[in-house]
Order: C-alpha cells, then sequence, then structure tokens
C-alpha cells in the first residue's frame, strides 16, 4: 500500500475537531452555575454524542466494505441499505442509488445517528413495568407490580428526611425558583 492510498483521517461525519470542541465546552459550562450554562451543556453533550454515534456508524459501515473488498470511495446506495439491514434499522433518509458521494453519505449517517438515537430516547427500560391504565398490573405481562421495599401499594414514594428538612428551611421565594427549575 503506498501512503497516497491512506485516506484522509477527518473523512467522518462529525470531525475531531469539533467532537473534541463539543465535548470539552459541555464539560466547562457545565461546571458554570446557573440553568443557562447548565441547559447549554446538555445541548453540547447531546450533539457531541450525536456525532460519536453517526462516526461509530462510518467506522462499521467502512469494515462492512472492507470485508467486501470495497472502500469508501466504492460504497452505494445498495451497500449502505445492506449494511443497515444487518442493524436492523429501517431509515426515513433517501438513500440514492450508485455511488455516494462524501457529503450524501455523511449526511445519510447522521441522519439515521439521529432516527437511532430517537428510537433509543423513546424506548422505555426493557425491564421496567407499565401501568398506563394504572390497575397495579404490568400491562405487558399481566403481573402485578411490586411495590418499593417498605412501600404501601399504591403509595407514592417518601421525600428523604435531610432533603425534607432543607425543603422546610427555604423561603417562600426560594420555593418557588426551586418549583420553576423542576
Amino acid at each position: 500500500m503506498k501512503i497516497n492510498e491512506i485516506e484522509q483521517l477527518d473523512e467522518v461525519p462529525a470531525g475531531m475537531i469539533g467532537q473534541a470542541g463539543k465535548k470539552l465546552g459541555a464539560k466547562v459550562l457545565n461546571k458554570i452555575p446557573g440553568a443557562a450554562a447548565k441547559s447549554k451543556a446538555a445541548n453540547m453533550a447531546a450533539q457531541a454524542d450525536l456525532g460519536d454515534t453517526a462516526n461509530n456508524l462510518h467506522k462499521e459501515f467502512n469494515a462492512h466494505l472492507g470485508s467486501k473488498q470495497l472502500t469508501m470511495a466504492q460504497a452505494t446506495g445498495e451497500e449502505l441499505v445492506a449494511f443497515l439491514k444487518t442493524k436492523n434499522h429501517k431509515t426515513a433518509a433517501r438513500i440514492p442509488s450508485g455511488v455516494l458521494q462524501k457529503k450524501q453519505l455523511d449526511a445519510i449517517l447522521m441522519a439515521v445517528a439521529k432516527e437511532a438515537t430517537a428510537a433509543q430516547a423513546a424506548a422505555p427500560a426493557a425491564n421496567a413495568p407499565v401501568d398506563a391504565n394504572k390497575d397495579g398490573k404490568d400491562d405487558n405481562t399481566g403481573k402485578p407490580i411490586k411495590a418499593a421495599p417498605g412501600a404501601a401499594p399504591g403509595a407514592k414514594p417518601k421525600i428523604p428526611a435531610n432533603i425534607m428538612a432543607q425543603l422546610q428551611k427555604l423561603s417562600l421565594e426560594q420555593k418557588q425558583q426551586l418549583a420553576e427549575l423542576l
């Protein structure tokens, strides 16, 4: 292999410098007191996670192509569809047929990453019981839902005594501010 055959290292949907900047920015902003800074930090961290997911998809797709003796320059829409099928992912993104340009591939992988992270965020915990009709039984299995240890059936969880003491010390204005934050 010749050195000029090695592809550029920045050929991923989310560039390394941008990713590092978002991660560092999120950490710094998270240290600053205030809801606005923490909110922006959460946004930046989520963008970095999305970029990481897209970059991981890019890496896995590249490995998929490598197993077929293909390079990213030879990636086709059909190969991308086949790869996504191996991931059990049906995308809403339009995937053109034929050889994909870098910008097309990056846009599609970013769209797939967005769909994947949105689906992951929307999915309930696998083992968490669901009681939408509030009958005390798991809607999926029909089995009774066990209450937390020491809790009466149907009772709300109690606030720990040390936290309740701190809440009672707050002024009316501080309580209103806390309610707004929640």
